[in-house]
């Protein structure tokens, strides 16, 4: 079934909001999700599939630490979503030259659109690498050379992200509906129905990826 690119982030923000983030990471992934779909890239597919890893981890055990240019998380597996906020904060670093190297990271395809909106702030060319895959976004343009099964990979050992010097790869075309499979459809739904439960103490301490929220 194809959706708008509207309604597909809606469901994205609703669900990510569901499964325990904060709201702000929540609107990122939303956007993000939209991204991935207009350049007819699996997101809401490797969205369901990270929100179903993640329920019930805490914020602390998958948020980067980026204090040096490797960055990797408490537990050894970095949220992308999380990851991508962080990295779009940090736009002025890959700007300058800067390498940063992320240690293993869940579902990567979702580092994509945060490179992305890094480059368009920083007003440089970015790309970011993994095996199989190769993004580099400049001047508002994007391309990627990429195999399937890297785009689907549900975690990489190393991502590099840095100043591109050159593009290389296809030239990414907008989309304005996406496609999203009935399986996907019910995970991302049943995430997005939690926002609509009522708020206790006891829903908040438990399921729904306690302790995603930074807000402590």
């Amino acid at each position: 079934m194809t959706w708008s690119l509207g309604e597909i982030e809606v469901l994205a923000r609703k669900a990510t909001k569901g499964a325990g983030y904060d709201w702000g990471i929540a609107e990122e992934a939303g956007k993000a999700v939209r991204w991935l779909c207009a350049a007819g890239l699996p997101g809401t597919d490797v969205l369901a599939e990270l929100l179903t890893l993640n329920d019930g981890r805490a914020y602390k055990d998958c948020c980067p630490d980026c204090a040096g240019a490797h960055w990797q998380a408490r537990d050894g597996v970095l949220c992308p979503l999380i990851t991508g906020t962080a990295i779009c904060d940090r736009a002025g670093m890959l700007a300058q030259g800067d390498r940063i190297t992320l240690g293993k990271v869940a579902f990567p395809l979702l580092l994509v659109p945060y490179i992305a909106s890094a480059s368009d702030g920083a007003g440089r060319a970015i790309n970011i690498e993994w095996p199989g895959l190769t993004m580099c976004r400049a001047d508002r343009s994007t391309t990627i050379d990429a195999t399937s099964e890297a785009m689907a990979m549900g975690s990489c050992d190393t991502v590099t992200l840095q100043h591109a010097k050159t593009m290389t790869g296809t030239r990414v075309r907008r989309a304005y509906r996406g496609d999203i499979s009935e399986q996907t459809r019910q995970v991302l739904a049943d995430f997005a129905h939690r926002t609509y439960a009522p708020d206790t103490p006891e829903s908040r301490l438990s399921g729904a990826g306690a302790g995603l929220s930074d807000n402590d």
